[in-house]
């Protein structure tokens, strides 16, 4: 797949008179948006190897058409962490990343790429048969984040069905409000789909629940909301969906981190459009099963897989886990090319993910949690997961995180909580292990001030610093 390939896939000639994305007092239509593009696809071009990658550091509208202008060059887009200066620099490095990408601009990092010949975009090119068009990693919540590389079949192809799945939006209805991180495999896919769908996108990345952002979203009738668990906890505190936070809202889409029926009835009272509950890992590029509105799937499933992916559930043998929870595997066009410094996988090869699963004999897939959140007490295979849910439901609770104290059978464990801010701690601790099951599972509760999380909220799974 080339530029050309993406060029049409964006249906970069439909429409050139309507509006593509807002930002501020910006307004491009996409004919202004795809001309800029391909300005700097080529500046991109003749500027940046065909052997090196191509970092994104901008934000809002530029950021779009930085996107849109790197698929077009026919260079493999990176999204590097910034965790400090120093350790962007030495991911750059890895991944032959010598110039960062701001509003068209390519900015020198000052690296020596990588000479391992493991790190170049075009290792395994001949064996999976599409060349790389995105280098992303993984968040990294309980292990060093790996570089996930995507082929352009891999994004074209993931991008294509999730449009066969999620409902019609109208272009001269709809708005999309953007609060995610296009530098994330949820936020750039969802930059795609509107793209694609000809909706245009408000946005407003990065900015959290607030009156200004109410009252934007409320100006330009925003009806389509992508989003994660987290952040829609944090409108919750302040705000009804559907009422003073969106009110023209009519369609959510939620990714990033599990949620039940019941929590997302709690979260959303006054929201009266559609749910569309999705899974999805970046090593399959973005999303892997999807739960429309109106769906026959069973309370808490997150629905079919996509069309052209595979999944079932295997053992810890890697036998199908018949009627049983199990280990989710997952394949199809979607699944990536390999991590970075690793061999290429083979096409066709399966993904054993180290998430744990149930389906039925329809196919429904419901996500149970990660092996990683599994403990094992007292003859109970407990969900770190659906403890913290529960004791996130405690009056005055914002979050929590329970760790074991070692990794033996049996280990009791830490519970951490991050309260809110008219949290009442008379009888706090009381409250709090009244929420856990089974008895004797928490050795102590620590009050923290903050839990650290990803850019989607999902939960860093290792103790808090100064705790």
């Amino acid at each position: 797949m080339t530029g050309a390939s993406f060029a049409d896939l964006l249906r970069w000639t439909d429409d050139p008179q309507r509006v593509a994305v807002i930002d501020g007092e910006t307004v491009l239509t996409r004919g202004d948006l795809f001309t800029r593009a391909l300005e700097r696809a080529e500046h991109i071009a003749a500027t940046v190897p065909a052997d090196e990658r191509v970092a994104l550091s901008g934000a809002g509208h530029e950021a779009v058409v930085d996107i849109v202008a790197v698929l077009l060059s026919g260079r493999s887009l990176v999204m590097l962490p910034r965790p400090t200066p120093e350790r962007t620099r030495e991911l750059a490095a890895r991944s032959r990343c010598r110039f960062d990408l701001a509003a068209g601009t390519l900015e020198p990092f000052g690296v020596e790429p990588s000479t391992d010949p493991r790190h170049l975009p075009a290792d395994g090119v001949d064996v999976v048969g599409s060349p790389e068009a995105l280098l992303l990693f993984t968040s990294g919540t309980t292990s060093e984040p790996k570089g996930v590389r995507l082929s352009a079949r891999n994004v074209a192809c993931n991008v294509t069905a999730v449009n066969q799945v999620v409902q019609p939006w109208d272009p001269d209805r709809d708005v999309l409000g953007f609060i995610l991180d296009p530098t994330h495999s949820y936020g750039f896919s969802m930059v795609l789909l509107a793209l694609m769908r000809s909706v245009p996108l408000l946005m407003t990345s990065g900015t959290l629940p607030s009156r200004p952002l109410a009252e934007l979203l409320d100006h330009h009738g925003v009806t389509i909301l992508p989003c994660v668990p987290y952040y829609l906890r944090l409108v919750a505190r302040r705000f009804t969906l559907g009422e003073d936070f969106a009110p023209a809202l009519r369609m959510l889409l939620l990714a990033g981190g599990g949620v039940s029926d019941a929590s997302l009835a709690e979260l959303t009272p006054g929201f009266g459009g559609g749910t569309h509950l999705m899974y999805g890992l970046t090593e399959a590029t973005a999303r892997v099963a999807v739960r429309p509105p109106g769906s026959t799937a069973p309370a808490d499933s997150v629905g079919l897989p996509l069309p052209g992916t595979t999944v079932d559930l295997v053992d810890a043998d890697g036998r199908v886990a018949m009627h049983e929870e199990g280990r989710i595997r997952v394949n199809g066009p979607s699944v990536f090319m390999g991590y970075l410094g690793d061999p290429v996988r083979e096409p066709g090869t399966p993904l054993v993910t180290t998430d744990l699963g149930r389906m039925d004999a329809h196919g429904h897939l419901t996500v149970t949690g990660r092996l990683a959140e599994m403990i094992n007490f007292r003859g109970n295979r407990v969900s770190a997961v659906a403890v913290e849910a529960e004791v996130a439901r405690v009056d005055g609770v914002a979050g929590a995180l329970l760790l074991a104290d070692d990794t033996v059978e049996d280990a009791q464990c830490s519970l951490f909580v991050e309260l809110t801010p008219d949290a009442d701690r008379e009888g706090l601790t009381r409250r709090v292990l009244a929420a856990v099951d089974p008895r004797g599972l928490v050795r102590e509760v620590v009050v923290v001030d903050r839990l650290e999380t990803t850019r989607t909220g999902k939960l860093v799974r290792r103790r808090p610093a100064g705790a």
